[in-house]
């Protein structure tokens, strides 16, 4: 389109009647649509959770988990961060990760 034809549609929009008068058409016929359908849950909703916790286990099952835990054991002594606070930490993220096919299902 030209720069000519953008102006006359601009022009034209704002022209135009807001209302057209229907004579409460448009209201019957929203007042005879069925309900819209409640969101349900689907087996996909799991898929990237389940994805996630597989991953991380096969990925945690090559790695040796000791030198983790030590790192992972300094770290929480130098922010004096408790274990149990790491756990809610950790069931936090879980939580987030969960949230929306949860939120589905219930």
């Amino acid at each position: 389109m030209t720069r000519h034809d953008d102006q006359w549609l601009e022009r034209a929009l704002r022209a135009a009647e807001p209302h057209l008068a229907d004579d409460g058409f448009t209201q019957r016929v929203l007042a005879a649509l069925p309900p819209a359908p409640a969101p349900r849950a689907t087996r996909l909703d799991w898929v990237v959770p389940a994805a996630v916790a597989l991953g991380s286990a096969v990925v945690a099952s090559q790695f040796p988990l000791a030198p983790f835990l030590d790192l992972a054991e300094v770290a929480l002594r130098q922010v004096q961060l408790s274990w149990l606070g790491a756990a809610v930490m950790i069931a936090c993220m879980a939580g987030a990760l969960l949230a929306e096919p949860l939120r589905r299902v219930l």
